[in-house]
């Protein structure tokens, strides 16, 4: 009995023992609390807190403690994102988030004498809508073709629905995440575009519907004679652009058509058959007509004028003659040269005739421009003589075996000329050389016996000028 009763006793004394250290440890604790109170909890908010996997998205992290905000905390992401960084002294801070796959983002913040927080972010593929092209002219049939992609893949089952400027309907993406539509839109406007699937945040994209430009048509002709045929130039243009591919429609008092090439023109043979107002029309699907008039006349006169003005005599020269009636170039016209020279030459679509003139001797020229259907129309120019070179040395007096360095200036009238050929010839002295800008030359002379020494200066154009050195 006694063993037994020592056992009980032994067990009581451990359990009073034990709810003694109970109580002992709670007061230690108390005491402990009061003297070392628990660190600040921190929190941590992300905004957004659900952003699109696959793509690069700016998030503004915001840690707070006991209702204010604090700063200088460390942010540190993982999962399917990484990355790390400070709050400035607002408890701001903005990463630019790359979620590399779909899931969760895990926060921690963190600050010395602070509880960490924790928070996370969720990642969701993101659908990526484009469209092509990215805008239609109203009231013209386009193809549109709207492609989803999520993180750089097609995304196939996707359903797009699509509504503005009068347009509604609904599709569904391939397996090349497309879908191709033939959309006209009745009005103007933006058509938007989203992209739905369960699992993928939402994609969107605009597509635009815009007024049909005005087609804009001009002519290298204004005025045109009757029965006589000319080859105009049609230029056709929308908002200053050419328009290839647009019709050219001729009516009135002359007939044709055409189509414009890349550059919006087009070439046609128009012929009036009576006088009046030729109407150019111009039209293409998706854009608005577009005209202008040009004048069928019955008789026009030709001008004629010449470049160069004047010419030298027995020189050959080439000169151009441009022919024009009124404001427009005249091609097929025959320039006739009549007086101090002859010739004659036929004006080319730009109006122009190059002619080599060379008169016999100085005085006038008549250019005369004609062609059916046209007043004739004539114009003068000038052969004038050739002018006479001069020349004189420095110095102008040379001492037998001295070798003397001499500068010739050519001038004509009071104008230095240069391209000059300067010969020197005599006293045993054969040299040459030509005039620069300033129409100087010097030349190294070394005269010897008593002949003549002669200085002769020459240039196309000019008669010959000449002198002699003494020595």
């Amino acid at each position: 009995m006694r063993g037994y009763d020592d056992d009980r006793n032994t067990r009581v004394f451990i359990a009073i023992a034990l709810i003694g250290g109970l109580i002992v440890g709670a007061c230690f604790n108390g005491i402990i609390g009061i003297i070392l109170p628990a660190s600040p909890q921190l929190n941590v908010i992300g905004i957004p807190d659900n952003i699109g996997a696959g793509k690069i998205t700016n998030v503004k992290f915001i840690t707070i403690s006991k209702s204010a905000a604090l700063g200088n905390v460390n942010i540190t992401l993982s999962g399917a994102a990484v990355g790390s960084g400070t709050t400035d002294e607002n408890g701001m801070l903005e990463l630019a988030v790359n979620a590399t796959t779909n899931g969760s983002i895990s926060l921690l913040a963190s600050r010395q004498g602070y509880q960490n927080a924790t928070s996370f972010i969720i990642a969701t593929p993101k659908l990526d809508v484009d469209t092509s092209p990215s805008s239609i002219t109203a009231g013209t049939d386009t193809f549109v073709t709207y492609k989803v992609m999520s993180m750089g893949k097609p995304v196939a089952g996707a359903a797009i629905n699509i509504s503005g400027a009068g347009i509604s309907f609904e599709g569904i993406s391939d397996s090349s995440g497309q879908v191709i539509k033939q959309l006209n839109a009745p009005s103007t406007g933006k058509i938007s575009v989203t992209a739905i699937k369960e699992g993928y945040t939402n994609g969107s994209a605009v597509l635009t519907s815009t007024s049909q430009q005005v087609l804009g048509v001009s002519a290298s002709h204004n005025i045109l004679i009757v029965n006589v045929p000319v080859y105009v130039t049609f230029t056709v243009t929308a908002g200053g652009s050419p328009v290839g591919d647009a019709g050219i429609s001729i009516s009135g008092a002359a007939t044709g058509d055409g189509i414009t090439n890349l550059d919006g023109k087009t070439i046609i043979l128009v012929t009036p058959s009576t006088t009046g107002t030729i109407t150019v029309s111009t039209n293409k699907v998706g854009f608005v007509g577009g005209s202008s008039t040009i004048t069928s006349a019955d008789t026009q006169s030709l001008s004629v004028s010449s470049s160069p003005s004047s010419i030298i005599a027995a020189t050959p020269t080439f000169v151009t003659f441009t022919v024009k009636s009124g404001d427009n170039f005249i091609s097929e016209a025959t320039v006739t040269l009549t007086g101090a020279a002859n010739g004659n030459g036929v004006t080319n679509l730009n109006g122009s005739a190059i002619i080599e003139v060379n008169s016999a001797g100085p005085g006038t020229i008549t250019a005369t421009a004609s062609k059916t259907g046209f007043t004739a129309s004539s114009t003068t120019f000038s052969a004038v003589g050739q002018q006479t070179l001069s020349v004189s040395a420095s110095p102008s007096n040379i001492t037998n075996g001295v070798a003397t360095f001499v500068t010739f200036m050519v001038k004509s009238g009071s104008n230095p000329v240069s391209g000059a050929t300067v010969s020197v010839y005599g006293g045993s002295i054969t040299a040459d050389g030509m005039t620069n800008t300033a129409g100087q030359v010097t030349l190294q002379l070394t005269a010897s016996g008593s002949g003549t020494i002669n200085v002769v200066a020459r240039k196309e154009g000019y008669t010959e000028g000449s002198m002699t050195l003494a020595h």
